[in-house]
């Protein structure tokens, strides 16, 4: 096997971009395991995995997942979808460190969201992007990246099918990149940072205007409740 050659890796999430991303580089010939938390555990993900390369843990503060990783000697760790920050002991674990899927453009939508953001700024293009992880938030050196029109008629469900698509040959391209050591490309220092939305942020303001509570309705549609309004005490969900 080659020296700098990337074979095993470990895939922490909890949603649908790491299932997908799980069976893609599975395909490829890549030896995967899977390790999602109990605090956000999707059971319908977890049906469809295999039990043999799956792990559920309960954070990251446990021992036994660090040295689990070491016994496995893995090559490089993978952050899809993953909820939980890694701590600086978990950087130097793979030879090729932790990778990042962040589903917006960096550095200027670090955060939490950043799909659903991209819709309410009204962003021409959604960017994605993928990084080294480090200390700083979002704020590791950018691997790779790239963009897809943000289409008026795609509601949240529909970009976020997009966007894991993207990121699965993205991905490929990212772990070829580093295999080959190329250069990556340092964030400009950048304030910017968006909060991770809760059903709350759905209000629609209908003092704005009708492009924002359009961009509102979408992007705030299936997989999550919809955004609301009240009339005459009642709440009404938009799809």
């Amino acid at each position: 096997m080659k020296k700098n050659k990337i074979s095993k890796i470990a895939i922490f999430f909890n949603n649908t971009r790491g299932l997908k991303l799980s069976y893609f580089l599975k395909s490829k010939g890549f030896v995967i395991h899977n390790i999602v938390t109990k605090k956000f555990l999707n059971k319908e993900i977890i049906s469809k995995l295999s039990k043999k390369n799956l792990r559920i843990i309960n954070n990251l503060k446990s021992k036994k997942i660090l040295s689990n990783i070491k016994q496995k000697k893995l090559d490089l760790i993978i952050a899809a979808g993953f909820p939980h920050k890694f701590k600086p002991k978990f950087f130097n674990i793979c030879k090729f460190g932790i990778i990042n899927l962040h589903a917006g453009k960096l550095p200027i939508y670090r955060g939490g969201s950043p799909l659903v953001w991209q819709i309410l700024k009204n962003e021409r293009k959604i960017g994605i992007t993928i990084i080294k992880i480090n200390n700083l938030l979002d704020g590791g050196d950018i691997i790779c990246s790239t963009n897809f029109k943000n289409d008026k008629r795609f509601n949240i469900e529909m970009i976020q099918n997009k966007a894991n698509k993207l990121f699965l040959n993205l991905t490929l391209k990212a772990i070829k990149i580093l295999e080959k050591n190329l250069p990556l490309t340092k964030q400009p220092y950048s304030k910017s940072y968006f909060k991770q939305r809760t059903d709350k942020d759905a209000l629609i303001n209908f003092n704005k205007s009708n492009n924002a509570v359009y961009n509102l309705v979408r992007a705030q549609s299936a997989p999550y409740k919809g955004a609301f309004f009240f009339n005459n005490k009642k709440k009404f969900r938009l799809i």
